[in-house]
């Protein structure tokens, strides 16, 4: 069990506190053992760190662990005082005692005994997990402390004892080992037990350690807290490097005496006696088939069915199993409830069967951990069938046939036999069922620059699909909305769902997740032509990456992720029948890569693309030699995963005009049963989706009446400044600027100034918009913020030498900024101020801009203004090669062609203006006109 902070651990498999648990009903009061060494506070620890004193003596005797604790507390800040307002202790009725032995306030060199004031915990009776189905039996004790001040040092000190009724006269105790840098002043864990008794212990992560001495007939092990900061670990290690410093003792003597202590508390009651409710059952699954696995599978699928979770760790609950009949009557039980019904079931079939324990988290640092019984929190049968070995976990979910082989990533289990056992390995091996499975179909008949529509369906199988099952049939509405778009989102991203559903199939153990919808295109402009990295593929998430630099770091292992099976089948439903499309890479991919077996098979016929995929894992480590292979070969991998790469010149977004936008229609039909179905809560944003693919597709006027739809179902700031865009693209300045205005007043941070003082320009306003650009000033983020918006409403107005000498000084302050050199070229070349040495600047802010599209088009302005048509053209060429989206610089480049006698220059200025209606007006009042 993992130990929980010097004071109880808890798990499934039960409770045992053996950092100190406590017992009897009553809360007791009086002074520390004789054995304690009591550590005195003085004056000068009211300064310091925020812990003054951690102090655990622990005594093991006679079947019995008594732990001695001791703290104190700086309240140095309001927040402190908060913080050890409650003082609490927990202890176990059925195991031992809690004994308080003082609590104490320090103030200005004298003692407050709160205790000898009349203060008393209470003890609260609530359970911690009950609503994770765990009865405890924890006791916990409260205390209000009161009078405490600000700048008091609170000291609290109590004992618990700890006799296990499963355990007869073995002891067994584990704390932590507080590190630096913890902020405490001095600290200590003493261990102490008669010199006869045959007590081992084992430190973790304490290089050169102190050994027991003995006085007075008792050998004590001291450690100083805190002890040497700990050496940082590789987050990706396996789990046993990265457990914290701990101290434990045991009277067992290893692992075989562990195992032969607990074994009779299973094996005395693991019959099912004839004639019984549950000898019928056990015929029923012996009637369902002959062959033994199948029989296994069915009876694992019985007791992770038929059987609720529920923990009692009470009367002794936390190691003692309730009886297989007991369980299946009341039809619920723990870990090892469920796995002594389950080993029961399947000896009465005559297959091999014992109960195992096990360790859920870190099960890889077994063979470094001192024996004991705490060094577990789960119970799994193990079971043999042919010579195979199975790991069965009743608490789990969705056994069935193809999963039953899966092995558990638990590493190390005990078998409980009657003559005892030792650790045996849970050697990972590849699943060998079908695993989850992910069916994708992506339709981009429409084309390739447009939203496309999918239909998804994933299955999941075994541990997996558990929460999935939870929730199959008892949520509705929203909520059941909400977990499917989680659930597809992981795949594809955010999506609108036209249809969901979330089921669970009995019968195959399958919990299944539907869904169709709209997605936002996945292709991706890349190297100037479009491709197409197929979502969903497992074999991408495939890494070894690992940091393994540091010479302490370098054979440390890399931890696996399983075990896991995944597959994907995909369609991509092709536009203009699949012409032109090409795979790239997509080479067969069939191999063993560090244990993990991945296979991958693209296809190309006409208008359908298909991939069928699988990654299947073991799981486990990677030794550190092994890393960098395995990153190469990964690589390697990567490269050869397909890509689907569109013809140049496919189908963009602008070119869906006159019967070209019939192809259009199904997305059309999408989105209007998005607003269909959408809750009262959901339709402007519903139509604010739809606006926004059709201002996309640049059908200005039918986003313009979802957006006023939007915003009379509920105004936002978004939708005002979306309307704003349409309506400028229209040719409404008046009612765009109405609403930036709008906009602006619901959220004043000047974001829509920029936008209002082009509009008041182009209104014969340009005033207005100096003035809202040295209003702007004072809010901005950045002095050259403020200095470009100030320097383009300067421009508007027409006072150009001092928008320039505005730019110009800014540019002083920081020389070889290269937003600020494009500012200069852009607001010298629309206003026609272009000379030879800003023409320089226009260059510099290219070079320092890395080439930027935006750099290129003001350059190419400033070429135009030149007559240097031809050096123009070839920046134009480059920006619409690069970002064919940017209708400015097709404008441009249109004009250009103009200048040089080139009549398809007038195509290109109208498909520009098709694409941004308002670059009419606005570089009309540039003074360029095509």
């Amino acid at each position: 069990m993992k130990p929980l902070r010097l004071l109880l651990l808890a798990s499934s498999f039960g409770v045992l506190p053996l950092t100190s648990a406590v017992a009897g009903e009553e809360i007791l009061y009086a002074p520390a053992p004789d054995w304690v060494e009591v550590k005195p506070l003085i004056a000068a620890d009211s300064k310091g760190a925020p812990l003054v004193l951690v102090e655990q003596q622990v005594r093991l005797e006679g079947g019995t662990v008594t732990s001695y604790n001791d703290m104190a507390m700086r309240l140095s800040s309001p927040e402190a005082l908060t913080q050890a307002g409650t003082l609490t202790a927990q202890w176990m009725p059925d195991k031992g005692d809690l004994v308080i032995h003082r609590v104490e306030l320090l103030r200005d060199g004298t003692t407050v005994d709160v205790i000898a004031q009349g203060a008393r915990f209470d003890a609260l009776r609530r359970e911690r997990q009950l609503e994770q189905r765990v009865v405890d039996g924890i006791r916990t004790a409260s205390l209000a402390l009161p009078g405490a001040r600000v700048g008091d040092v609170v000291r609290l000190a109590y004992s618990v004892s700890m006799r296990d009724q499963a355990l007869g006269d073995e002891m067994q105790w584990e704390g932590m080992l507080l590190a630096k840098p913890v902020p405490l002043d001095r600290g200590n864990i003493t261990i102490s037990w008669p010199a006869g008794e045959d007590i081992r212990w084992r430190a973790k992560a304490v290089t050169a350690g102190p050994q027991p001495v003995e006085r007075r007939g008792y050998r004590y092990l001291s450690f100083d807290l805190p002890i040497d900061k700990q050496a940082e670990m590789p987050g990706d290690a396996p789990l046993r490097y990265l457990i914290p410093p701990i101290i434990g003792a045991s009277s067992f003597s290893g692992w075989s005496e562990v195992s032969e202590i607990m074994a009779p508390l299973y094996l005395r009651v693991l019959g099912i006696a004839a004639d019984s409710d549950l000898a019928r059952q056990v015929e029923q699954l012996k009637s369902a088939s002959t062959d033994p696995l199948i029989r296994v599978a069915l009876a694992t699928r019985l007791v992770q069915d038929e059987i609720s979770y529920l923990a009692n760790g009470m009367d002794g609950g936390n190691y003692i199993p309730q009886a297989p009949a007991e369980t299946w009557e009341h039809r619920y039980g723990d870990c090892k409830a469920k796995s002594l019904l389950l080993a029961a079931l399947l000896r009465a079939m005559d297959i091999e069967a014992e109960p195992m324990l096990v360790r859920t988290s870190a099960g890889d640092a077994l063979p470094e951990m001192l024996p004991m019984p705490g060094g577990f929190d789960h119970v799994i049968v193990h079971a043999v069938v042919d010579g195979t070995d199975y790991w069965l976990d009743g608490t789990s979910a969705g056994a069935r046939i193809d999963n039953i082989a899966i092995v558990p990533p638990f590493h190390y289990g005990l078998p409980l036999r009657a003559e005892g056992a030792e650790l045996i390995v849970l050697s990972p091996r590849l699943p060998s069922g079908e695993g989850d499975k992910l069916k994708l179909v992506i339709d981009s008949s429409a084309g390739i620059s447009v939203p496309a529509m999918y239909e998804i369906d994933i299955e999941l199988t075994g541990a997996s699909a558990a929460p999935v099952r939870a929730m199959a049939g008892q949520i509705e509405g929203q909520l059941l909305e909400q977990m499917v778009s989680s659930i597809v989102g992981a795949v594809l991203g955010d999506t609108q769902l036209l249809t969901h559903d979330l089921s669970w199939d009995q019968t195959k153990g399958v919990a299944n997740v539907t869904a169709s919808g709209v997605m936002t295109t996945p292709w991706r402009r890349e190297q100037e032509v479009y491709q197409l990295q197929p979502p969903g593929q497992p074999a991408v998430k495939i890494s070894f990456a690992a940091d393994r630099a540091r010479s302490a770091w370098r054979d440390i292992p890399l931890r696996l992720n399983g075990p896991s099976s995944q597959h994907l089948e995909l369609s991509v439903v092709l536009p203009d029948g699949g012409r032109g499309f090409a795979i790239v890479d997509g080479a067969g991919i069939d191999e063993m890569l560090a244990g993990i077996a991945v296979r991958s098979t693209a296809d190309l016929k006409q208008r359908l693309f298909t991939l069928k995929q699988s990654v299947v894992s073991a799981g486990g480590e990677l030794p550190a030699a092994n890393i960098a292979a395995a990153q190469r070969d990964s690589a390697r991998i990567q490269r050869q995963l397909p890509q689907l790469r569109a013809p140049e010149g496919a189908r963009a977004r602008w070119n869906y005009k006159g019967t070209d936008r019939d192809l259009l229609g199904p997305l059309e039909r999408a989105f209007s049963q998005l607003i269909d179905k959408a809750a009262e809560d959901e339709i402007a944003q519903a139509y604010a989706n739809r606006a926004a693919f059709r201002a996309g597709t640049f059908d200005f006027s039918a986003a313009k009446s979802d957006l006023d739809k939007a915003i009379e179902h509920e105004a936002s700031i978004a939708l005002y400044y979306q309307r704003a865009a349409v309506l400028t693209e229209l040719g409404d300045l008046e009612s765009s600027l109405g609403d930036l205005q709008t906009a602006e007043a619901l959220e004043a941070k000047g974001e829509s100034y920029a936008s209002q003082i082009e509009l008041l320009g182009l209104l014969g306003r340009a005033d207005e918009g100096v003035a809202l650009a040295r209003e702007y000033g004072p809010m901005a983020e950045s002095e050259e913020d403020a200095s470009q918006l100030i320097a383009t409403a300067l421009m508007w107005e027409g006072n150009s030498t001092e928008a320039l000498a505005v730019l110009a000084k800014e540019a002083g302050r920081r020389p070889g900024d290269g937003e600020l050199l494009n500012a200069q070229c852009w607001e010298a070349g629309v206003w026609a101020k272009i000379d030879d040495a800003m023409l320089d600047v226009c260059t510099r802010a290219v070079e320092k801009s890395d080439w930027s599209a935006n750099a290129l088009d003001s350059r190419a302005m400033a070429y135009f203004r030149l007559g240097r048509l031809s050096e123009a053209r070839a920046d134009l060429d480059a920006v619409v090669s690069k970002a064919p989206e940017i209708a400015e610089s097709r404008f441009m480049r249109g004009v250009v062609r103009l200048a040089q006698g080139d009549k398809g220059g007038r195509d290109e200025v109208q498909l520009a203006l098709h694409m941004k209606p308002s670059l009419a007006h606005i570089y009309a009042a540039y003074g360029i006109k095509p």
